[in-house]
């Protein structure tokens, strides 16, 4: 039973509630494409490749945005040589995951200087702070020190209270 509910829902979703709102052709008659409301689907006409991408920032609504269709039949140009390549061509498919490869390290280098760069940022800040508190007059030095303090024990009572 939940297997047939489960069937006419997906169908009512993705076929009912998902009007198309653009269809395009290639000019050579070997793609054609469907922008749906939730997805975009890429084939061939001879029926043999089929690629479908759900409603994203990147391709869906790059390639919607472009009235011409240009980069949509480009796009659709490289995917299907890419799928076709990648299981008939080892150099090909070598290149492919090199390629993969430099731009993981790239993104991991770039995330690498990123974490220094706040790591750098958090202890200049807890430096400055420590020089503020320094430079406090004696006076208002421990009227901040009593101040943490009272905010320390009413955490630690706090505390046991919980773990009581």
């Amino acid at each position: 039973m939940k297997n047939i509910k489960e069937k006419v829902m997906r169908f009512w979703y993705f076929h009912v509630q998902n009007p198309v709102v653009r269809k395009g052709e290639s000019k050579d008659g070997a793609f054609k494409w469907t922008f749906r409301r939730f997805d975009l689907t890429v084939e061939t006409l001879s029926g043999n490749f089929r690629a479908r991408f759900t409603a994203d920032e990147h391709p869906f609504a790059a390639l919607l945005s472009d009235e011409s269709d240009k980069n949509t039949q480009g796009f659709a140009e490289i995917l299907y040589t890419v799928g076709m390549l990648l299981t008939t061509e080892q150099k090909f498919a070598n290149d492919i995951q090199n390629a993969i490869k430099r731009y993981q390290d790239r993104m991991m280098k770039s995330a690498k200087v990123d974490e220094d760069e706040i790591e750098e940022k958090i202890a200049l800040e807890t430096e400055k702070q420590i020089q503020e508190h320094i430079e406090l007059p004696a006076k208002e030095r421990r009227k901040v020190e009593r101040d943490v303090n009272g905010r320390f024990r009413k955490a630690v009572k706090k505390a046991e209270k919980l773990a009581e």
